[in-house]
């Protein structure tokens, strides 16, 4: 049991992601999953519509939910399908968390058919002051649930429908099949159902579990000694962006694997308003420990780059923002804007928006250069191999942008110019680039590494980098406040 007195911020469990998979549809204070279970059904045979719906805010939500059946089928000949009631009006409490079930049923004269249509509109109403208790497209996973394994695990069965981020939520459409066969007529009447999932009875319990957690994610959040988190974020950015549709540069992925470490590693003894207990990610950390225990045994740096990547992705997002202060000119916020700027990131990275560049150079691509010479990095990486990955990205970027975002591209080529000029200063040397991997540099770069081949630039001698005098020297704790 944690020795730690004061308890852990509670997180609310992403309930509806753990048993869709993600698969969500996100309606601001609400996000829902729809589909029909089982997808194909015979004559008179009763199948579900089933409908999870995750309450985001801290406040009651006031829902009205109606639905259409079709009266033909593909082929216009004459279908029955009959629902338990065509709309109805509940409350779901704050940040509740619950899966209503609506049947439906096919009569004669419907003839077997693929694909009718069933439609849903869902309205809600909330209070102005309500406040987002979960981050959007996420979070950690539940470990306390109203519901049996075996309900869980036919829920997770249930082929829910994927709905494209730009596609309005007005009207979401889930579709089923009826097979050529028909069972005995039963005139009994149809029922919905409710069953909370998740409710705010369960917080405590949450929280209780999550501390139980606390000493065993703390050994588990200490700055590692061997280096291997960064490489861990890096391979785990280039797959997580290259999955949103948004391919990086090696560079770009290699800045926003530092920013994530710098975040992880070195932010909670660095940046002097960062307690580690109050992070995001701590507590996501806690409850994914609480949830899957058989983890203490897995290596730290995939407990981390995996399991609470999300979470380690938005602090990465506030944590750029501090680490940019005095280094740009530029005015980049208050803390509400920059809070809203990251939820506006997490809402994107969960597939809810049209990839944007900006998101990934402000502040993370930034934020990486401006720290890179302070996270540890893996046994073997010359520090030249980033400002030379991300003169290529540059390059790249640039041809491709023509002249939009140019602010931003312009704050990047003052901290990469500020970071070489420190390598030089220490006499740094370059790394050896085979024949191949100098064709894929700049030109600039490839005169450069040719004019210190030829001798026109002095030999530079490694050497170690100091010590910052800021850090590591540990965490900052709550009782260090």
């Amino acid at each position: 049991m944690s020795n730690n007195s004061s308890p852990i911020k509670p997180l609310y469990p992403d309930v509806l992601g753990q048993i869709t998979g993600g698969r969500r549809i996100h309606m601001e204070a609400l996000e829902v999953a729809l589909g029909i279970y089982p997808g194909m059904a015979f004559i008179n045979q009763p199948i579900e519509l089933v409908t999870i719906m995750q309450n985001m805010v801290d406040q009651e939500l006031q829902l009205k939910i109606a639905i259409r059946t079709p009266n033909t089928d593909r082929s216009g000949n004459v279908a029955v399908i009959e629902v338990a009631k065509p709309s109805l009006s509940m409350t779901l409490g704050p940040g509740e968390v619950g899966v209503l079930r609506m049947p439906l049923i096919a009569r004669a004269p419907t003839r077997a058919s693929k694909d009718f249509p069933v439609r849903v509109a869902i309205r809600y109403r909330v209070g102005d002051k309500a406040k987002p208790v979960r981050p959007p497209g996420g979070g950690a996973p539940p470990t306390v649930l109203s519901v049996s394994p075996f309900k869980l695990q036919v829920l997770k069965e249930v082929d829910f429908i994927a709905h494209k981020w730009n596609e309005s939520t007005d009207i979401l459409t889930a579709h089923f099949s009826v097979a050529a066969k028909t069972l005995p007529n039963d005139p009994g009447k149809l029922t919905a159902s409710y069953e909370p999932l998740w409710t705010q009875e369960g917080l405590k319990r949450e929280i209780r579990l999550a501390q139980a957690q606390y000493d065993e994610a703390l050994e588990i959040a200490r700055p590692g000694t061997t280096g291997d988190l960064y490489p861990a974020f890096t391979t785990a950015v280039e797959e997580r962006f290259a999955n949103r549709g948004m391919p990086l540069h090696p560079g770009e992925a290699m800045a926003v694997a530092k920013m994530m470490t710098y975040t992880v590693e070195d932010a909670p003894a660095r940046e002097p308003d960062v307690v580690m207990e109050d992070t995001l990610w701590f507590r996501a950390l806690c409850q994914v420990l609480a949830a899957n225990p058989e983890l203490s045994d897995h290596l730290r740096s995939e407990i981390i780059s995996q399991r609470v990547f999300d979470s380690v992705l938005y602090e990465a997002v506030l944590t750029g923002f501090k680490v940019l202060r005095g280094k740009v000119e530029e005015d980049l916020g208050t803390e509400i804007e920059q809070i809203n700027y990251a939820n506006r990131f997490m809402q994107w990275f969960s597939g809810h928006g049209e990839a944007d560049l900006t998101y990934v150079y402000l502040p993370l691509v930034l934020g990486g250069m401006s720290v890179a010479r302070v996270v540890r990095s893996h046994i073997g990486e010359n520090p030249w191999y980033i400002a030379d990955a991300m003169d290529e990205a540059f390059t790249g970027r640039m041809n491709l942008m023509h002249g939009q975002n140019i602010v931003i591209f312009d704050m990047l080529e003052k901290l990469l110019e500020a970071y070489k000029a420190m390598l030089r200063a220490r006499r740094t040397p370059r790394p050896e680039y085979t024949g191949s991997e100098r064709v894929t540099l700049p030109r600039d770069l490839r005169q450069e590494l040719s004019a210190t081949t030829n001798g026109q630039r002095e030999d530079q001698e490694a050497t170690d980098e100091p010590e910052d005098p800021k850090g590591p020297g540990g965490i900052r704790r709550l009782s260090d406040r």
